[in-house]
């Protein structure tokens, strides 16, 4: 009898101080990415590469405090009868924020909410060239910077008490760019961008 009693005692105790990845506390390290090849060319081909590495520090339990560093390549070229028009890019970016994981810390399927803001620099290059001859080439690059800012919404996927495959969802994005004038432009985007990648969850 004293050995049940002992036994259970010790059960609830460690089922007390059980610890789940996103406690408060524990850190993540990751990031996500994605990647487009654009193979059929009927209307031209659009190709694009984003990476973005990230730091969490869990300040509360299933709230975390973080900074999400990006990096993004961007090769666009459209032809007709006409001209061939070219557009390449090279941003980078660095935005603090916050990730709040909802559903019971137990389960392993999670979805959380996300949002950051920070800043983000760009270079960009712009040719056309005319195909009859007559009218001059024209080429211009240029430099973005400013405010950079998105939030959306994710799905992770515990495997593990220290690893999640992440699953997320970029609803709305704000960024640096260029109107059709060539001028310095915020440009706003509400189209769903998903991503994915892993994060790995340390105490």
């Amino acid at each position: 009898m004293k050995r049940l009693l002992l036994f259970a005692a010790i059960t609830i105790s460690v089922s007390a101080f059980a610890q789940h990845p996103t406690d408060k506390g524990w850190r993540s390290v990751g990031g996500t990415g994605n990647l487009h090849f654009d193979l059929d060319g009927d209307d031209g081909t659009y190709n694009y590469f984003n990476l973005g590495p990230e730091v969490y520090w869990f300040v509360g339990n299933s709230f975390g405090l973080g900074t999400d560093f990006g990096f993004g390549m961007n090769m666009n070229k459209v032809e007709d009868t006409a001209q061939i028009d070219k557009y390449q890019s090279v941003s980078m970016w660095v935005t603090p924020g916050f990730r709040f994981y909802m559903r019971d810390a137990e389960k392993t399927w999670r979805p959380y909410v996300f949002a950051n803001v920070g800043y983000q620099y760009s270079a960009v290059h712009r040719r056309t060239e005319y195909k009859t001859g007559t009218t001059a080439d024209y080429d211009s690059k240029a430099t973005n910077s400013g405010l950079r800012g998105y939030t959306g919404a994710g799905l992770a996927w515990f495997f593990s008490d220290h690893a999640a495959f992440d699953i997320r969802c970029k609803v709305l994005d704000l960024y640096p760019g260029r109107n059709s004038n060539n001028d310095p432009e915020m440009q706003f985007s509400y189209s769903p961008d998903f991503t994915i990648g892993v994060q790995a969850f340390f105490d």
